[in-house]
């Protein structure tokens, strides 16, 4: 009986792991989470579909023009380089940037002003 006792020990020793021994990707396999379309925002940019799952930002976003929202996006979202945008867009890269930096002015200043809302 001992023997197999500490047979049945080893044994599960060599295929079990402490959830704290493992690494972020493999504990990240053995969970799931739902997501539902009305949660997030789906903006088609350019032939590109960028999910936006906080939906203050969505706010701020819906705030923008549309070419400026196309450049947060594009610039946030798929890490593509002022250059990238421009050539995209049909702009130079100069005006890429004033757009990008009035953006996110805008939603800055649209934000600050929803937290100041919560306040009072």
């Amino acid at each position: 009986e001992a023997k197999s006792y500490l047979r049945n020990l080893s044994k599960q020793a060599t295929q079990e792991v402490c959830f704290s021994d493992m690494n972020e990707s493999d504990f990240n396999k053995l969970c799931t989470e739902d997501t539902y379309d009305f949660e997030y925002y789906i903006y088609h940019v350019s032939g590109f579909d960028i999910t936006v799952k906080d939906m203050l930002l969505a706010e701020a976003l819906e705030y923008l023009s549309e070419q400026k929202r196309d450049i947060i996006l594009l610039s946030y979202y798929l890490d593509m380089s002022d250059a990238e945008i421009g050539e995209l867009l049909n702009v130079v890269r100069s005006t890429v940037f004033r757009n990008r930096k009035a953006a996110l002015d805008k939603i800055k200043e649209y934000m600050e002003g929803k937290a100041f809302e919560k306040i009072y």
